[in-house]
């Protein structure tokens, strides 16, 4: 309640309980503001004296137990949870790609209330973003936001999420590529096995963004074959292995010797490759990774065969140009010219030229592989559980949502029709 004591003053009163449960009656006067010449200004709206009980009561809720309270902000309570991020060890990519929808949110109303925030005023949010960035990022933002609300309830400074309720605007229009990795039928990946060794089709480099800009004439120059740009750069290999795996690029890359058993025909991955800001590539290891889940999966004969020629090759390789014997280098399946790790953004770059040499869709991407390997696992009739382990996720359910390619045609499904009405087969 507010109550204007004179002109410019004015008290502020709320009741909070304490932590013995009696309810109190916190007042606070608007505080003392002076301008440049030590004039008082006057509170003309009593914002400051409701700010000054507020804060009086927010220190009280803080006292119960709890370190966030209703009157928390907006920028105070993302403060609070990336903290809570970093200490759940999440990946550094991820918190990059969070600061950046915090940027966003932290200007639209950073310093709101939690009380302050309703589930309409977060779809009006939404749907700026998404107008202006796209539906890609308007997703990211909504889940940053989820979280942090739902982080707030669980310390019991909200009894509800108010975006747990939202709804993203629809008919967004996307901004530049989106919707992630499309599937690979078998035959396109027959296709693209066969031609990242074999095709003579030109492979020409992919102009940069200021080079498309300026649209000055490109110097001429004699691109070499698809077969020769991935043998140049060290893709085939790496193609074989996603298509005979399913696994990430980062694990791919983080694969060392060791982790293969060429005798059991089997890859345990133990390592991924991630850029540590401040410090570069990385190799991590470590338990409970959501996306290095530690598991041992079989391989098939193409992949062995060619991992076996690979290291009599690499072998050769080390003979011919040895690595720096100062330096620690790792015994890495795919290591890089000068045996270091090689960067996932710079391999998905390479498959980037490979792609629209070979005239593949956009959407055509090194996970791709990895859905390939979800489908022909499903078509071969393998459960749900079992292409979650090879693929390394805990909930099989999630491996039928997002990697299982749908809408397609199944003249399995006829067949039993057939068999069923008509009684063939009886």
């Amino acid at each position: 309640m507010l109550t204007e004591l004179s002109a410019g003053h004015w008290e502020a009163r709320i009741l909070v309980r304490d932590a013995s449960g009696k309810r109190r009656d916190l007042k606070r006067v608007s505080p003392v503001k002076l301008d440049a010449r030590g004039r008082k200004i006057p509170d003309r709206t009593g914002s400051r004296a409701l700010d000054a009980v507020m804060a009086a009561a927010t220190a009280i809720r803080v006292e119960l137990g709890g370190e966030l309270s209703d009157s928390t902000t907006v920028r105070q309570l993302w403060a609070l949870y990336r903290n809570h991020l970093i200490e759940q060890d999440r990946a550094g990519s991820t918190l990059d790609r969070y600061d950046v929808a915090a940027e966003l949110f932290n200007t639209a109303f950073g310093e709101r209330r939690l009380l302050e925030v309703t589930t309409s005023s977060v779809e009006t949010f939404l749907r700026q973003v998404g107008e202006a960035k796209g539906p890609s990022s308007m997703r990211t933002a909504r889940n940053v936001l989820s979280g942090m609300f739902r982080y707030a309830v669980r310390k019991d400074a909200l009894a509800v999420n108010p975006v747990r309720e939202s709804q993203m605007a629809q008919n967004i229009e996307a901004k530049g590529r989106t919707g992630g990795a499309s599937d690979l039928t078998v035959d396109q990946l027959r296709y693209i096995l066969t031609s990242v060794r074999t095709s003579q089709v030109p492979c020409p480099r992919k102009l940069s963004r200021a080079e498309r800009n300026r649209g000055t004439p490109v110097k001429a120059y004699t691109p070499p074959t698809v077969a020769d740009y991935c043998e140049n750069a060290d893709l085939a290999d790496m193609v074989t292995l996603l298509a005979g795996s399913g696994l990430r690029r980062s694990q791919l890359l983080g694969l060392l010797w060791s982790d293969i058993n060429l005798e059991a025909r089997t890859l345990t991955s133990l390592g991924k490759v991630v850029r540590v800001k401040g410090v570069g590539l990385v190799r991590v290891d470590k338990d409970e990774d959501p996306k290095n889940r530690r598991g041992t999966i079989a391989l098939p004969d193409f992949a062995v065969e060619m991992l076996k020629r690979r290291k009599a090759v690499l072998a050769a390789r080390k003979l011919a140009s040895p690595p720096d014997p100062d330096a620690a280098v790792l015994d890495l399946v795919f290591p890089s010219a000068v045996w270091t790790l090689r960067d996932p953004q710079n391999v998905g770059h390479e498959w980037q030229r490979v792609r629209d040499a070979l005239g593949l869709a956009e959407d055509v991407t090194p996970h791709s592989f990895r859905h390939a390997v979800a489908t022909i696992l499903d078509d071969a009739g393998l459960s749900a559980r079992v292409t979650a382990d090879v693929l390394g996720h805990a909930d099989p359910a999630m491996t039928q949502r997002h990697y299982m390619a749908r809408g397609r045609t199944h003249q399995a499904a006829a067949e039993a029709l057939e068999r069923a009405v008509t009684g063939d087969g009886d």
